[in-house]
């Protein structure tokens, strides 16, 4: 520690840090434009200069570090002086148009010039015009030039944190402007984090233009529901219509960071078509009804089931709250008595292999690390394994860039296609979907891969790495559920995290959800056979038919693969439930539609990536005739007789904390204040893997998963995510829709395709045959294609089977006739 003083107050700070923050730690304010704490240091707009004692010029105070005995003056007449005329320089040429200006009233530059200018001018000279009309830099983000203070802050985010490089400065002095570099734009994130830093209305959300002012609006603070990252946000409506979407540096694992589904992408609650009445299919045909007739249905139904002894499946949408989880998996089974309940429509390698969810769950209470990304990500080796944490959680990924910046550590890479973190990898490795496990056997044990060359010099390199390092990071997406290798890569998982524990190593394992609340679902009972202790329940047979299934949110319909398990389901029960806030195919072949709330039109709580619960605050009410999710399954138990507790959500939360693991040290008292937007993370349950002493997993110690799709012939399809698209629900936003390619099929078609030509893709596997715009992309292995998986999610393009993922497909690409990107 070092000792000095600031405005005459001794200070004491830890050595290397900077005047201007030991000066914020003081409550001692020091007016900034061009610094921001996660941003290099730039030093370039001169309004942070202090006076040190003994030194002949003014120094900044982000850019200089305090030292023992220094003295320091952070307002004396030369730094005054300084400031003022820092400030009519800026404004010498900065157009005075705060009136129609989107910034005005949250403008730094405003803040400032009322806080330390002067109050007049000396300059009376015509202002300097870069540009008469602003730029559209794409769809989302407009740019007005004149205004732009070049503190460089939106180049610095975008390079340094996001990774696009898609902004950079041309010109130099007073010509210097802030423009896209080359052709970068084309390929930009749109995730506007630059609009969020600038200090000026120099970057703007194009969807909020000249709608509101920033005291007409009503302020939300709420958790992100497009990814399991877990962003916090707020989001803002001005007469009960949504404005825009912003985030708070303080608040948060993400800071102001959010990607362009988070930012912008949540006008899909206007979008779809709403479903805000009961519907009850008869003579064929959906008909509105009353609550009270579509719940006496399902009443009538249940009694029927039960008293034959009947089958009755449940699914949820993790996209669900915590709250409506829980009650629903208590309807499922203490009033429909059955365990039979799922919360995946896209996991198919779990939907066919019912004792694949016990090693789950023994993953998820024994191994899962509930601590926070930005600790776990200073281990000397953070490993990215399947899926691409780049477009599946964009913020995640900004979040490893921005801490191997920071901690120098090795970052590993595996996953099946190009991500925007290969380019800071350590090592790479191009790795289809259920080859996890074979790669962390090989990872852990001293058999050598001799049929696959790239991933043998991966291990080669992976492993000198693994056993240099005293902490590790696993990070690991889901991509892998999807196939029948998900038993296997289970298993391998919670052994690598055993081996490299034994080793006196720490490890922190934690999943890449691409959906916001799939942990929280799992562990509130959403999950087969989960509660194997009572006795009598129904339990999961993946070829049985249920007498009746009961969907909430959810589209098994559309959204699994053919042949899985729940769309079969689907397909052939006698009494399909939908209960949902949009019509979807499985509610236009369903027996009873219930309308239910969207995101945003009910309180509850969502548990992300970390196992950190947090909000989910209503921002408008739902229609009239719309229900919350658990009022509708506390009248279905109340007429059945059974009590399954209040339909509140605090006292649904109360109960969450007495029943499930880990959530008991959650404070409640806190839990629907406004002052707070998460409630900490859960505690580890009693049987953590943090000690060496965890219980050893059965798997065979020498044994390397062999995958019989290793070296497929022909052309393999992949799907997930991209990076504007989150399922079939961002479709309904308008704002992502003129997001890059709405439809696609991604690859590298070879040296004989021009870029410039416009190209269409004709896959077909079996009946089956879709057609795409092609999107090259020389960074893909040879024959390997991605579609989003919005795009095959429709009975005449699922091209993808429950039985077969990744699967093989046949190729056919032409000149097309006319660009179509719908």
């Amino acid at each position: 520690m070092i000792s000095f003083k600031i405005n005459g107050q001794e200070v004491e700070v830890k050595e290397g840090t900077t005047i201007l923050n030991a000066a914020r730690a003081s409550a001692i304010e020091i007016p900034t434009f061009c610094y921001q704490d996660r941003l290099s240091i730039l030093a370039s707009c001169r309004m942070c200069l202090v006076e040190v004692e003994g030194r002949p010029r003014l120094e900044p105070a982000c850019a200089t570090v305090a030292a023992e005995g220094m003295a320091v003056l952070t307002h004396s007449k030369k730094v005054v002086s300084s400031r003022e005329d820092m400030l009519e320089i800026l404004l010498a040429n900065h157009p005075l148009d705060c009136p129609v200006c989107d910034k005005s009233g949250e403008c730094e530059l405003q803040d400032t010039v009322f806080e330390y200018g002067k109050g007049d001018s000396r300059l009376a000279d015509p202002k300097r015009v870069f540009r008469i009309d602003d730029i559209q830099l794409n769809n989302v983000i407009t740019f007005n030039a004149n205004r732009c203070i070049q503190c460089q802050r939106c180049v610095r985010v975008c390079e340094e944190v996001v990774g696009d490089v898609a902004l950079g400065t041309m010109e130099r002095g007073l010509d210097s402007e802030i423009t896209g570099v080359g052709n970068s734009l084309k390929d930009c994130s749109h995730c506007g984090n630059c609009i969020e830093v600038c200090p000026v209305g120099a970057l703007m959300s194009t969807p909020y233009r000249y709608k509101a002012r920033p005291w007409d609006l009503e302020k939300v603070e709420t958790t992100c529901g497009m990814c399991g990252t877990g962003c916090s946000m707020t989001i803002e409506t001005r007469e009960g219509k949504l404005a825009r979407v912003k985030s708070q540096y303080e608040t948060g694992i993400n800071g102001e960071l959010l990607c362009a589904k988070g930012r912008f992408g949540f006008d899909f609650i206007d979008g779809g078509e709403r479903i805000t009445q009961p519907m009850l299919r008869k003579n064929d045909v959906m008909t509105p009804v009353s609550w009270s007739e579509a719940l006496d249905f399902i009443i009538n139904k249940t009694l029927d089931i039960l008293g034959n002894k009947g089958h009755i499946k449940g699914l949820i949408s993790p996209r669900q709250t915590n709250e409506t989880a829980f009650m629903f998996q208590k309807l499922m089974r203490e009033v429909f008595q059955s365990s039979d309940i799922h919360a995946s429509c896209r996991f198919s390698g779990l939907n066919l292999q019912p004792e694949t969810n016990d090693i789950l769950n023994n993953l998820l209470t024994q191994t899962y690390s509930r601590q926070p990304l930005a600790e776990i990500l200073k281990s000397d080796c953070v490993f990215l394994l399947g899926g691409n944490i780049c477009d599946e959680n964009p913020v995640s990924s900004y979040l490893v860039r921005q801490h191997k910046r920071d901690n120098h550590y090795h970052l590993l890479l595996a996953s099946s296609r190009p991500c925007a973190l290969d380019d800071i990898a350590t090592e790479k490795l191009r790795l289809l979907p259920g080859n996890e496990a074979k790669l962390l056997a090989a990872l852990t044990s001293d058999l050598e891969i001799s049929d696959d060359r790239e991933m043998s010099d991966f291990v080669s390199a992976g492993k000198v790495i693994l056993e240099q390092a005293n902490a590790v990071t696993l990070l690991i997406g889901s991509e892998f559920m999807r196939g029948k290798q998900t038993k296997d890569c289970l298993l391998w998982i919670e052994k690598t995290a055993q081996r490299l524990q034994q080793q006196g190593k720490q490890v922190f394992v934690q999943f890449l959800f691409d959906r916001p609340n799939q942990l929280g679902l799992w562990h509130m009972g959403c999950q087969p056979d989960l509660h194997n202790d009572q006795s009598g329940l129904q339990k999961y047979h993946p070829d049985s038919v249920p007498d009746m299934f009961y969907v909430v949110g959810a589209d098994p319909l559309a959204n699994c693969t053919a042949g899985d398990p729940l769309e079969q389901a689907a397909l052939n029960t006698p009494c399909l439930i939908v209960q949902s806030a949009f019509m979807t195919a499985s509610a236009q072949q369903a027996m009873v539609i219930l309308p239910a709330p969207s995101y945003g039109e009910e309180d509850g709580t969502y548990t992300n990536n970390e196992a950190r619960v947090q909000k989910v605050r209503v921002i408008r009410p739902p229609a009239p005739e719309v229900l919350p999710n658990s009022v509708i399954f506390t009248q279905i138990s109340n007429s059945l007789g059974v009590d399954i507790g209040s339909s509140k959500i605090k006292q649904i939360f109360s109960q969450i904390k007495q029943e499930i693991e880990g959530y008991q040290a959650l404070k409640e008292d806190f839990i629907f204040g406004p002052e707070l937007n998460d409630y900490g993370l859960t505690t580890e349950p009693p049987a953590t893997s943090a000690a060496l002493t965890a219980p050893e997993v059965k798997v065979p110690a020498i044994k390397v998963p062999q995958v019989d799709y290793l070296a497929l012939a022909g052309y393999t399809l992949i799907t997930g995510d991209s990076l504007f698209r989150s399922g079939k629900l961002t479709a309904q936003s308008k704002n992502l829709s003129g997001l890059g390619h709405n439809a696609y099929v991604e690859m590298n078609p070879g040296a004989d395709y021009d870029e410039q030509q416009d190209y269409e893709v004709t896959i077909t596997r079996g009946n089956t045959s879709h057609t795409a715009p092609l999107k090259i992309n020389r960074a893909f292995p040879e024959k390997l294609l991605f579609m989003p998986e919005a795009q095959l999610s429709s009975p005449a393009n699922k091209i993808i089977t429950a039985a077969e993922y990744p699967c093989v497909v046949e190729v056919e690409i032409k000149v097309s006739n006319e660009v179509n990107e719908d």
